[in-house]
């Protein structure tokens, strides 16, 4: 429910998605018209109207999966831990609201999260990753001296690699991004390609 939300607010903030295009959710287009029919100056404040509509949302999944859980759980009537474990999922969207929640998510993938933009993105990250690996891994000195120390003192390749996944796995992207420029001396574009 939060991811959803918060990736909607992203998409648009970001550009890569527009209020118009989620009116062909009907997930975010029913909370969009409540908002905009309770406060019509809203139509003239865009970020305030996906906020709110984003908010009534959000509340509204959260109020959908009490209900649904609490009539599952009445249905069900677990007498101990083992015959909740035994029962089928219990904490579930209404019918209604898993069919409404499931074309959020494809519209999400579909026009969010495939987007070229991000997709190019997504494609200079794992090359970063690739690059800071291979470098790592031929050049152990170059990690912080405590990884350093225990990529050298690794008994097998695996055991080395391991190190050199574990130090880039702890990095921030600002961070990754600066070690790949200082390893490769390469300035990377994030709209798609190297410099």
């Amino acid at each position: 429910i939060a991811y959803n939300a918060h990736d909607i607010d992203d998409g648009v903030r970001s550009g890569l998605l527009t209020l118009a295009q989620l009116q062909d959710v009907p997930l975010f287009a029913r909370y969009r018209a409540q908002a905009q029919a309770e406060h019509p100056a809203l139509a003239q404040a865009p970020r305030r109207l996906l906020y709110e509509a984003i908010r009534r949302m959000l509340s509204d999944q959260v109020y959908d999966v009490i209900a649904a859980t609490r009539a599952a759980l009445a249905a069900a009537r677990p007498a101990d831990v083992d015959a909740v474990r035994a029962a089928p999922a219990l904490v579930q969207f209404s019918p209604e609201m898993r069919t409404q929640s499931l074309a959020l998510k494809r519209f999400l993938f579909q026009n969010l999260y495939r987007h070229p933009q991000v997709m190019a993105t997504t494609a200079c990250a794992q090359q970063v990753v690739r690059d800071l690996f291979a470098a790592y891994q031929s050049d152990p000195a170059q990690m912080k001296p405590a990884y350093a120390a225990r990529a050298q003192a690794s008994t097998s390749a695996r055991a080395h690699a391991r190190v050199v996944a574990d130090f880039i796995a702890g990095m921030t992207d600002r961070y990754a991004v600066r070690e790949h420029a200082r390893l490769t001396g390469q300035a990377l574009d994030w709209g798609g390609s190297a410099g």
